[in-house]
C-alpha cells in the first residue's frame, strides 16, 4: 500500500496529476471496509481529510456550500443546514451510529457510489451539484448527471468532489418526504429509500421530484413518474400509470435484505403516502 498526505490543496492536485489509480481517503467508513475484504488490492491512497479547503459549511448569495470532508455530524450539527434544508437534517438523524457519523463524510458517501447510500437520493430531491475539482479544471456537475453505472462516474482519475451546492430555495414552499426502510429503524442498511419534494397550489400538484435509493444500480431520479404527476391534482392521478413509469425506471434486485418484489411495492407504497400527504 502506498500513502500519500499532500500538505495543502495544490499539493494534492499534484499527486492526483501524477498517479493513474489512486483512492482518497477521509473518513474511511467504506473504503477501509473494501481494503479489508479484498474488493481493493494493494492500493495508493491519498489522505485529504486535513485540507481545509474540502471541508465546512458555508452561506453563498442564493446558494449553501458543503465541503466534501464535511463528516455527517458537523451537517447535522449545523445551523446552516437547520435553517434552510431541513430535510437533510431531518432525514439523517438516524444515519449510521453517532461513531460513524462522526467520521463518514458527504463527499466520500457520494463518490463511493453505492446503490444503499443514505444521503444520495435527499441530495437529488433537491437538486444538488458537486463541484469537481483538478489542478487545470473547475466544473459543476448535477448530482443526477454524476452517476454512469453501478460505482461509476463522469469524474476522471485527476478529479475529486470539492464541495456540494445546494439553492436555499431548494424546500422553499415545498412539502418533503424521506423515507429509508431497513430492518430496523437506525444503524441499518436500506431496502428502501426515498426522497420527495413537492410544490401543491389549489390542490394541483405543481412540482416535484422523487429518487430513490437501494432500488437501482445507483441512486436516481424518477423522471419519468415526476412527469406524469406534474400538474395533476391527486384524483387525476391514475395510479397503474405511475406503476406503469416506475417499472421504465427501476430494476430492484434480490439481495440478502430483501427481494425484489419487496421492494418494488414498497417503492409504490412510498410514492403513493408522500403524494396523499
Amino acid at each position: 500500500m502506498k500513502f500519500n498526505k499532500p500538505k495543502d490543496i495544490n499539493s494534492l492536485y499534484e499527486a492526483l496529476d501524477n498517479m493513474e489509480k489512486q483512492y482518497l481517503l477521509a473518513g474511511g467508513t467504506d473504503i477501509n471496509v473494501q481494503i479489508k475484504n479484498g474488493t481493493i488490492c494493494d492500493p495508493s491512497i491519498i489522505y485529504i481529510n486535513h485540507i481545509k479547503e474540502l471541508s465546512g459549511i458555508e452561506e453563498e448569495n442564493d446558494q449553501i456550500l458543503i465541503g466534501s470532508t464535511t463528516s455527517f455530524k458537523e451537517i447535522i450539527d449545523s445551523g446552516i443546514i437547520k435553517k434552510h434544508l431541513p430535510l437533510i437534517h431531518n432525514s439523517l438523524q438516524n444515519f449510521a451510529s453517532p461513531l460513524i457519523q462522526t467520521s463518514a463524510t458527504i463527499g466520500g458517501n457520494i463518490a463511493n457510489g453505492s446503490p444503499t447510500a443514505d444521503v444520495i437520493p435527499i441530495l437529488l430531491a433537491l437538486d444538488a451539484k458537486l463541484m469537481i475539482c483538478s489542478k487545470s479544471t473547475n466544473r459543476e456537475v448535477f448530482l443526477k448527471d454524476f452517476f454512469t453505472d453501478y460505482k461509476k462516474n463522469v469524474m476522471k482519475n485527476n478529479e475529486l468532489i470539492t464541495k456540494i451546492i445546494i439553492s436555499k430555495k431548494a424546500e422553499h414552499k415545498y412539502q418533503t418526504f424521506y423515507e429509508k426502510v431497513g430492518s430496523r429503524n437506525s444503524l441499518a442498511i436500506a431496502k428502501v429509500a426515498i426522497a420527495g419534494i413537492k410544490k401543491v397550489v389549489k390542490e394541483k400538484i405543481i412540482d416535484i421530484k422523487l429518487a430513490v435509493g437501494s432500488l437501482t444500480e445507483y441512486p436516481r431520479r424518477l423522471f419519468k413518474v415526476e412527469e406524469y404527476i406534474k400538474g395533476k391534482t391527486l384524483l387525476e392521478i391514475d395510479f397503474e400509470k405511475v406503476d406503469k413509469f416506475l417499472n421504465m425506471e427501476i430494476t430492484p434486485i434480490s439481495d440478502l435484505r430483501s427481494d425484489k418484489e419487496y421492494r418494488y411495492h414498497v417503492c409504490v407504497n412510498l410514492i403513493r403516502t408522500f403524494l396523499n400527504q
